[in-house]
């Protein structure tokens, strides 16, 4: 569907001129030129993008697409098992694109450039991008394009995604795949075009013939014959044998996956109708969703469908275009594609693995908490103030009308059945409620969306900001066909609930973000948890001033806002707000934090590091750090090979080590990185003869120093 037939405004059809491949290429194309560009230009984030990156790294370096190592502090074993694997193939994809983190590079190669950045994020910025497209295709396929472009623009300009999209986390290669798969499986429950798709083949032997199906196909390929083709190689299996042991590739364990592929594509080939292929390309996308962040990647969009099925009693809709038998095959896709990395990990580290991915990192974090805040239902509330403004002023209004609306008017009563004298009017008043009928389930579907996000991450006992980003997508589905709905039908009284509830709102929101310069980093507590250890975040830099420009943003903001109001001045008012929306966005992503960046990364120190240092002999001592970046950007230098040669000093019993290991290497020239606080007892561990030659080489960052001392 792509257009309303209903609508009465000029400006709706404006979308229409162009093809549907058209649209897709300049949505995606639209994401793409908001999150690329800068992307790779600054330095990576302290504590998760760095150990992230580490993670990925030392799979690029070993070569080992199994197993997750981090070896980087003594507070830690040198396994990594709290995320999931996707993130880390993502990020080891890019390395080797880029040709860095592998064998034989320079040690400073992280530090020194900036490819290892530009390697690590621009996954994270195409799945990002797929969010956006998913949200744009269930929109306008159901609603009209407009209402897609709209949607579109929400979700990729509300704060917290377009950052965490310039993250190199887990959690968009979760929202990305899983945003296409919520969208996907609404095609596949709402579209009631059940045409039989052409066929090839012959006697038994048939399948469709359809580029939807022969793409299905080609994801699944992609996304399966890789890891197993990994797992069997690289995974060995030791099997008891005459007394010993009989070791074999992993190619015996994952039989049950080489069949499960093989049933798939011929269960596959038996489908008849569409809608079943949506459902399989659905669930590949959950499967990579769970491999990106673990069991929410399929939990919650079954309770999004199976809420949005209870709210609307609609379950016959199940019963249509062979979805429960797609249901089922579309289950054996999920499984071949999410289980063989677990199933590996098992059996190369036993139920530990598992126990701490799923047993600490999903049970206790869900019921009975770990590291991170703590908080009752409302402790997302004002974090969706940051997380999608300027659209904060919109959605209060948004979501009640999502509530109350019933229908579209007269569109919606249920015409007289059709016959052979059944006028011409009646068809097309048939077809209108129809149309309207999809609308209010994409409408209901968004809204659901994001209760249902939001209540699943409120009940868990464990909350960051961050946490509720899943909800952002399907808030955007409602706001954008709730701009699209006051164009289309000049719905004054709802522009005017928006300007009395939404500009205060707003109002409340900069006060918050613009009553101090540090209130700005309340921007980087959407994707970092600095909140944690500090209410009040970290010392912010004097030298950054956001609060103009944030104040200004919001006014222009504000005035749009209240121009919905005027009927001249609507269409007019909607383009300004998009167009701040996307400046604003822009200013957020390669002003802000490009400015910001340099004070919460360690890059600048560590490479003034590299750029100093005559010879690897001039050792790097971190000295009590535990923030990752230490590790990342020095290619782990400082803490693999023998003990007695790693220069991490962390916890207790680090003073006295150091002063054994600087015994043990007197006449060398060596580096020391810190926390400024720490400056003074450092230059005290020194030989007394040593401290007069301390010097800071680089206090740029307000956080981390670098100085060296000759020993």
């Amino acid at each position: 569907m792509n257009g309303n037939p209903s609508s009465n405004d000029p400006g709706s059809g404006f979308f229409d001129r162009f093809t549907e491949r058209q649209m897709a290429i300049g949505v995606i194309l639209f994401g793409l030129l908001l999150y690329l560009p800068f992307a790779g230009t600054y330095g990576l984030w302290d504590p998760w993008e760095t150990h992230y990156s580490e993670v990925a790294r030392q799979m690029t370096y070993r070569g080992d697409f199994i197993s997750l190592w981090w070896p980087g502090s003594p507070r830690d074993l040198d396994v990594f098992w709290s995320k999931p694997v996707l993130s880390f193939w993502l990020m080891s994809i890019g390395m080797h694109i880029a040709r860095i983190g592998l064998h034989g590079g320079d040690p400073g190669e992280m530090a020194l450039s900036y490819r290892a950045e530009w390697a690590v994020r621009t996954p994270f910025v195409l799945t990002g991008v797929l969010g956006i497209y998913a949200i744009y295709l269930v929109t306008a396929r159901f609603v009209n394009r407009r209402a897609g472009v709209l949607a579109a623009i929400v979700v990729a300009t509300s704060p917290m995604y377009s950052l965490v999209a310039r993250q190199a986390m887990t959690d968009m290669a979760f929202v990305g795949p899983m945003a296409l798969a919520l969208a996907l499986g609404a095609m596949a429950l709402f579209d009631d075009r059940d045409e039989l798709l052409p066929r090839r083949g012959r006697g038994r032997f048939t399948w469709p013939h359809h580029g939807l199906f022969y793409g299905t196909l080609a994801l699944f390929a992609i996304t399966t014959i890789p890891q197993l083709a990994i797992d069997s190689y690289q995974l060995r299996v030791e099997i008891p044998w005459n007394g010993g042991a009989l070791k074999m590739y992993g190619a015996v364990a994952m039989i049950p996956y080489y069949i499960g592929f093989a049933l798939f594509v011929v269960l596959a080939a038996r489908t008849r109708y569409k809608a079943p292929l949506y459902l399989y390309i659905a669930a590949i996308l959950c499967g990579l969703s769970v491999l990106a962040k673990g069991l929410a990647g399929l939990g919650l969009p079954l309770i999004v469908f199976i809420a949005y099925l209870a709210f609307t009693w609609n379950w016959r809709r199940l019963r249509r275009a062979q979805l429960l038998y797609g249901v089922v095959v579309s289950l054996l896709a999920l499984i071949v594609v999410a289980a063989p990395w677990h199933h590996a990990m098992i059996i190369r580290h036993g139920m530990g693995f598992w126990n701490e991915l799923f047993g600490d990192n999903h049970w206790r974090r869900m019921v009975l908490g770990r590291h991170g805040d703590r908080g009752t239902f409302e402790y997302f509330l004002r974090e969706l103030g940051y997380a999608i403004l300027p659209w904060v002023a919109v959605a209060p209004a948004a979501l009640a009308w999502a509530v109350m609306r019933v229908g579209g008017g007269p569109a919606t009563r249920t015409p007289p059945p059709t016959g052979e004298d059944t006028p011409v009017i009646d068809v097309a008043a048939r077809a209108a409620a129809a149309a309207d009928v999809r609308r209010q389930g994409i409408i209901w579907l968004g809204a659901i969306w994001f209760v249902s996000a939001y209540a699943l991450v409120s009940l868990s006992m464990t909350k960051f900001h961050h946490y509720v980003l899943p909800a952002v997508p399907g808030l955007a589905i409602v706001i954008g066909c709730f701009l699209d709905d006051i164009l289309e039908r000049g719905a004054t009284r709802r522009a005017a609930a928006v300007a009395l509830v939404g500009v205060p709102l707003l109002f409340l929101i900069t006060v918050d973000l613009a009553e101090a310069k540090s209130a700005a980093q309340r921007f980087l507590w959407l994707f970092s948890y600095d909140y944690v250890h500090n209410p009040h975040g970290r010392p912010w830099p004097e030298s950054l001033d956001f609060t103009g420009a944030i104040t200004g943003f919001v006014v222009v903001f504000a005035l749009a806002t209240i121009g919905l109001t005027a009927r001249r001045l609507r269409r007019a008012s909607l383009v300004v707000l998009s167009l701040a929306a996307v400046l604003f966005t822009f200013y957020l992503l390669d002003v802000y934090m490009r400015a910001v960046a340099p004070f919460w990364s360690q890059k600048e120190p560590i490479a003034t590091y590299y750029e100093k240092r005559r010879s690897p002999d001039e050792r790097l001592i971190a000295y009590q750090m535990y923030w990752r970046g230490e590790t990342f950007y020095t290619k782990n230098e400082i803490y693999e090979g023998p003990m007695e040669d790693r220069t991490v000093f962390d916890q207790d019993g680090a003073d006295e080590k150091l002063k054994t290991w600087i015994e043990h290497h007197r006449g060398h020239r060596t580096f020391f990185l810190f926390e400024r606080g720490q400056q003074a007892h450092l230059q005290s561990l020194l030989p007394p003869e040593s401290r007069a030659s301390f010097e800071v080489l680089d206090s740029r960052n307000n956080k981390f120093s670098l100085a060296k001392a000759d020993l």
